[in-house]
C-alpha cells in the first residue's frame, strides 16, 4: 500500500519548518537567561521535525535529520553534564553559573555562559528524544 502525502501540507511545511527552527534557536539563545530556553526551543524544533514527518513521511524525516536519535540524545546529555562540570570546576558547585565576557569589534560585548551550554544540551536532548519517538511510533511493527 502506497501512502500519498498532501501537496498542500508539503508546501506549507517548506515555509513553516525553517521559520519554526529559527524561532526555536531564538528561544534557545534568548531564553538562556530565563528558565526553560533550551526545553521550549527543543520542543519547537521537535514540532518542526514532526511537521516534516507528517508532510514527507519517514524517509523525509530521516533526510532532515540523518543522525541516529540515540546519538543525539547522548550528545545532549553530555553537553548538559559538561555544563555542570564547568560550574564544579570554576565555582566548586555542580551546575553553578560561570561566564566569559569578550568585546568583539562591530558587535560589542558578548557573554558566553555555562547556562547556554546547559540549555543547548537540553535542546539537543529534547530534539533527539522526540525524533526517536516519532521514528519508532511512525513505523509499522515488524
Amino acid at each position: 500500500m502506497r501512502i500519498r502525502f498532501s501537496p498542500l501540507l508539503a508546501t506549507g511545511a517548506r515555509t513553516m519548518v525553517p521559520t519554526l527552527l529559527l524561532f526555536s534557536l531564538f528561544l534557545l539563545v534568548i531564553g538562556h537567561d530565563l528558565p526553560g530556553g533550551g526545553f521550549a526551543g527543543g520542543l519547537i524544533a521537535a514540532t518542526a521535525l514532526l511537521l516534516v514527518f507528517l508532510a514527507f513521511g519517514h524517509r523525509g524525516l530521516q533526510r532532515a535529520m540523518p543522525l541516529d536519535p540515540e546519538i543525539v540524545v547522548g550528545t545532549g546529555l553530555a553537553l548538559a553534564i559538561a555544563a555542570g562540570l564547568i560550574g564544579l570546576f570554576f565555582q566548586g558547585t555542580f551546575l553553578a553559573y560561570s561566564y566569559v565576557a569578550e568585546t568583539l569589534p562591530l558587535v560589542g560585548e558578548v557573554k558566553l555562559s555555562s547556562l547556554l551550554l546547559f540549555d543547548l544540551g537540553v535542546y539537543v536532548l529534547v530534539v533527539g528524544l522526540v525524533v526517536g519517538a516519532i521514528l519508532r511510533l511512525g513505523t509499522e511493527p515488524s
